[in-house]
């Protein structure tokens, strides 16, 4: 691990923890209805490593400062920002990878507001997924934006992207 990405992963665990805080300060980071802005930075998973591991870790940390379900939201919430980072990672800095987060956490966190706060299921995902889209449709889609048009000014290269895949029944 270099100075460089554990000082990169550094800055988006404390971003992260800043911008729940301040949604929190309006009640918008935690419940059905939450509209957590930090989520704008989930875009950066596409591209840097150091993302994956900061975010979850600011996810948390924030969520043991947020949460009113407590320890359960800071395991359960941060696993749902790892396999949503991942999943970003994995599809890279296109439009669609977006839409990994607003699943995962739409899901999960319904899940989790149903089983410990005994919420309404459907309800819970759907609420939770619209404020998830609403954030990265619109501030997320701004950062991809940034990434994909200003990348170096973050200290992020390009992706290569990886070599197509050919089906071995088209190869004969």
């Amino acid at each position: 691990m270099t100075t460089r990405l554990l000082a990169r992963g550094s800055s988006y665990t404390a971003a992260y923890v800043v911008l729940t805080l301040l949604a929190g300060a309006f009640g918008l980071a935690s419940g059905q209805v939450q509209f957590r802005i930090s989520e704008a930075l989930l875009p950066f998973a596409c591209v840097d490593p150091a993302a994956v591991v900061g975010l979850t870790l600011g996810t948390a940390i924030a969520n043991g400062l947020t949460s009113p379900i407590g320890l359960a939201d800071v395991v359960i919430g941060s696993l749902l920002t790892l396999i949503a980072a991942l999943a970003m990672w994995r599809i890279g800095p296109r439009v669609v990878a977006l839409a990994a987060p607003v699943v995962v956490n739409g899901l999960g966190v319904g899940a989790e507001l149903a089983l410990v706060l005994h919420l309404p299921f459907w309800p819970s995902v759907g609420l939770v997924a619209l404020g998830e889209a609403v954030v990265l449709f619109t501030g997320g889609l701004l950062v991809l934006n940034l990434i994909g048009s200003h990348g170096a000014v973050f200290g992020l290269a390009e992706r290569p992207r990886p070599p197509e895949r050919t089906s071995s029944r088209l190869k004969r």
